[in-house]
Parts: structure tokens; sequence; C-alpha cells
């Protein structure tokens, strides 16, 4: 049974949409199709990203001028410190263009009716559960807090599918009893969960990078497992655009298409030189550790138990596979949320991927610009904790 949520805990976890929602869906109601303000197909687009290697297409196709010949003009990026802001800020109207948890992108449509969709993959992989340095193992977690980015996270699901795989049970607004197995989960903003790991006051969490690689290399924790290694090539963040985008020109959707495939393609092909790219300009942290997030050579120690799917490594894809958001919406329906689910809890869950994604043009530009990405959309999807 889910928890009725709390203001303090969605507003942790991007449950400030949330509480938009329970009051009414006054500022999802607010950027509806039906009220959409008129589309000024002159105006830049406007960007926004947090800090982690998952926002590297959309940073790459600005730092490279990929929207700018694809004949789309686009602002500078504008960097925010959470996922709550990040919600709020799509909500608001006041970015045209975003990487978001897919998760949340779908209670932000489905639940809130929000006049946004999402136009394919971000990126797969790229995330880990990295444990404090008195913590050996997962198993070693029990009477123990973990930080997570939000509820509404692929994070969320698959720290827990790994939890109960050790004989852990996760838990919510409550110390864990260590006897009783139990593991405390609490949102925190990616930027607050290395002071956290390294005072002590959490004993691991699981986010993307360059924050698991920023731990290592500080000597804070170590990552004891890849969230590759549990769900095999999860989307984690997607793009999302807005229904303003959307009411574009045509040509001009197509040409932000083309640049993001186009930069997903130099970020799996390039990545030193796309971790320079970043670092300074868009990405505070070290340039070692970008590094190390885009072009880890093994999984290092981390626990391996799928060898074979390269988990620990982060790839860029354009193209959602349907039966993803199939069962992600299906895996939602057993994860513990401090948050209600609302009409993910309702809907069939083949339904989800038709009314939240529309990838038209990615699929279009993947065609002609990376066929191989259309390649496995098809696939069975694997789940090994």
């Amino acid at each position: 049974m889910r928890a009725a949520p709390s203001r303090r805990a969605l507003l942790g976890a991007g449950g400030s949409l949330l509480l938009s929602g329970a009051a009414g869906g006054a500022v999802g109601l607010g950027v509806r199709r039906s009220s959409a303000s008129p589309v000024d197909p002159d105006r830049p687009l406007r960007i926004a990203y947090l800090p982690i290697t998952d926002a590297a297409p959309l940073l790459v196709a600005h730092a490279r001028g990929l929207f700018a010949e694809e004949g789309v003009e686009v602002d500078e990026p504008v960097r925010l410190r959470s996922w709550a802001s990040m919600g709020e800020t799509l909500l608001g109207g006041s970015v045209d263009l975003v990487h978001l948890l897919f998760p949340m992108a779908l209670q932000m449509r489905l639940d809130l009716g929000a006049d946004v969709r999402v136009l394919g993959a971000n990126h797969v992989d790229g995330s880990a559960l990295t444990l404090g340095r008195d913590v050996p193992e997962v198993g070693a977690l029990a009477g123990r807090t973990i930080g997570i980015p939000a509820w509404y996270s692929i994070h969320n699901v698959i720290v827990q599918q790994m939890l109960r795989a050790e004989g852990l049970t996760p838990v919510v607004r409550r110390t864990a009893s260590r006897d009783r197995g139990e593991v405390t989960l609490v949102p925190m903003a990616p930027s607050d969960m290395i002071p956290a790991l390294d005072a002590g006051s959490i004993g691991g969490y699981t986010v993307a990078d360059p924050f698991n690689a920023m731990a290592e290399g500080k000597g804070i924790g170590t990552i004891g497992r890849y969230l590759g290694d549990v769900w095999r090539s999860h989307p984690c963040c997607v793009t999302v655009a807005t229904g303003g985008l959307l009411r574009r020109p045509p040509e001009q959707i197509q040409g932000v298409a083309n640049a993001l495939v186009r930069a997903q393609q130099a970020c799996r092909e390039d990545r030193e030189a796309v971790a320079a790219e970043l670092s300074g300009r868009y990405l505070p942290q070290p340039l070692p550790a970008i590094t190390a997030a885009l072009g880890r050579p093994d999984a290092g120690h981390a626990h391996v138990a799928h060898p074979d799917w390269h988990g620990e490594t982060i790839d860029f894809t354009p193209v959602l596979r349907p039966g993803f958001t199939t069962r992600l919406v299906e895996e939602m329906r057993s994860t513990l949320l401090d948050a209600p689910l609302g009409a993910l809890d309702r809907l069939d869950a083949e339904d989800a991927h038709g009314l939240v994604v529309d990838d038209g043009a990615l699929r279009d530009a993947a065609r002609r610009l990376d066929p191989s990405a259309l390649t496995g959309l098809d696939d069975p999807e694997e789940i090994s904790p």
C-alpha cells in the first residue's frame, strides 16, 4: 500500500508535479493544448538540462552547432539543479526541449495531462548504485539509507529490484531496521548525494554519472553495481518536447531530430572529445570524472552478473523500444513510491507508449543518418537483478 504524499517528499522528488495534480491539475491544465499560448516559429528554442552525462546529446548538438546547421536557432542551454525544478520548468512552459527521467515524462503526460510529448530515447544505461566506504556490497545496506534522484525514476525501480534480490525491504519515511533487513529510500538532488555519502548520512545512492565516477575518484565511495547490469540497455532519460515545439513548422521539428541523431552518433564515436566539450562550459564536474563516465573500458571492481551486456557503458540511441515502455509501467506498479501512481495505475500498460511518445521525426532521422539505431526495437526486455 502506497503512503499518501507529503509536501516535503514530493518537492524532493519531482513531487511538486504531483502536488499540482493533487490540487486540481492547475499547473498541468495550464499547459494543455486547449490553452496553449500562440507559437512563434522565429523564437529561438530554449533547452534546460541537469549537469549529468545523460544530457550529452542536447549539449553536444548545441556545442557543435548541429542545431544551427539543421536550420534551428537555439539559445544557450540553461542548467538546473534537480529533477523537481526540471519538471516545474517544463510544466511552466519556459523551455521547449529537455532530457527527462522517462517515468516523470509518463506521469506528466498521462496523469497531469501536460502538453508535452517524448520525442524518443536520449540515452541507455549510464547509471549505477554507489556504496559508501563502509558498505562492501548491496547486501550490507540493511539498516541504512540510500539516495534516489526521484520517486518517478528508473533508478528507483531498478535499485528496488536489486534490494529485493538481496532479501532487503525498501521503506520510506522511517528509520530502516537492520534486523528486519530494511533500507530507507530518500529522494535527493544529484548534487547533494556526494556530500551526504562523504558525511555518512547515507549508505549509498543511485544516480546518473558523473556522480558515481566522482565518488570513486574522490575516494568517497565505490560503485557496487551498474543499473545496466540489472535491466539490459534500459533507456533512462528521454528527450521531451513541449506542444509548442511540436506545433512549429515540420521542418523545424525534423531539424531538431536530425541534430539529436547526429549528436548521439558523436557521443558514441568521439567520447573523449565529447567529454572535453562538456567540461567547464556545460558540466561543472572534473574532466577526469566526465571522461570516465563516458568511456569506461570495463566495470572495474563492481559486481557484474552479465558481462556481455556491458551495462557499465552509457550508450546513445534515438528510438525507444515500445516494449520497454510497457514493461516500465508494469514495473512501476510493483515499485514502492512515496507518491500516488495515479493514471499509470489504471491504464493498459501497452497503451502508454502510443499515448506519450511521438517519435516519427527521430525515426525518420535515424533511417537516413543512423540506420543501426532501428535494430532490436522488438527485442524482449531482459531484467535480472
